[in-house]
């Protein structure tokens, strides 16, 4: 299991849309909440979330990145096996969550790993918000999808510095 601790966390507390970009070294077998066991193979898994509650994007990112022990969130199971790497956020103020997993989803170097995952809400829906890549994800990549796609949409990319405790 990943024991990591952050260094210097500096996202901002407003709301906002989010990929948490993680790396599993090895194959692992997790139980993600009432989804059910999954093969989690080595590779990169982009996660697609929302922050539109108190503390915004660095409140929902420290919960993610601080408390694997105690899972709340499909993520937060994953989080168990994976090392974070980095987010790419935007603080637009309107939910567009599902529009980001929906570019993720038709794009070539992503594959769906597990149907559901962070989007139970959608009770009727086989989408997902967690994508699979073999290579790390490259931002400038999603960066220029966004201003071809949405319009006054710009993302941000932070990189997460940890240290193994």
């Amino acid at each position: 299991m990943p024991l990591f601790r952050l260094i210097d966390v500096d996202l901002p507390d407003e709301k906002g849309t989010y990929v948490l970009i993680a790396s599993v070294p090895r194959m692992r077998r997790v139980e993600i909440g009432q989804l059910g066991e999954f093969d989690i193979v080595p590779g990169f898994y982009a996660y697609v979330g929302s922050a539109f509650g108190a503390g915004g994007l660095r409140a929902r990112i420290g919960h993610h990145l601080e408390s694997a022990a105690a899972p709340h969130w499909h993520i937060d199971y994953l989080l168990q096996v994976a090392d974070p790497v980095e987010v790419w956020y935007t603080t637009a103020n309107h939910k567009i969550e599902r529009h980001w997993a929906g570019l993720l989803e038709k794009a070539p170097q992503f594959r769906m790993p597990i149907t559901r995952f962070g989007s139970s809400d959608y009770h009727r829906s086989r989408s997902s918000h967690l994508f699979y890549s073999k290579r790390l994800p490259a931002f400038p990549w999603f960066k220029q999808q966004l201003v071809r796609l949405f319009e006054h949409v710009h993302a941000e990319r932070y990189v997460i510095n940890q240290v193994k405790a």
